[in-house]
């Protein structure tokens, strides 16, 4: 499964990921709550914090990019998940 520190704001990825790997993410998370969700991205977050590889910036620019793609309120919702991970 691909980890969010495997993509860099340069748009290169440490490794490919493959339709199979987004599959394989998809039905990880599929039926979990959004609670569940949010949790399970605070420990990633935790965990590159730790290691020293969150990239606060990259990400923020990365969910700037989504702006014109997602509609207003799925946009401000993702920019508050966004303001909880600093």
């Amino acid at each position: 499964m691909t980890k969010l520190s495997e993509f860099k704001s340069d748009n290169r990825q440490k490794r490919q990921v493959t339709e199979q790997d987004l599959q394989q993410t998809y039905e990880k998370y599929k039926d979990k709550s959004q609670s569940e969700l949010f949790e399970s991205l605070m420990q990633q977050v935790n965990l590159q914090k730790a290691n020293g590889t969150f990239d606060y910036g990259a990400l923020e620019q990365m969910v700037n990019s989504l702006q014109g793609s997602l509609p207003k309120e799925n946009f401000e919702n993702i920019k508050r998940i966004l303001e909880r991970l600093k």
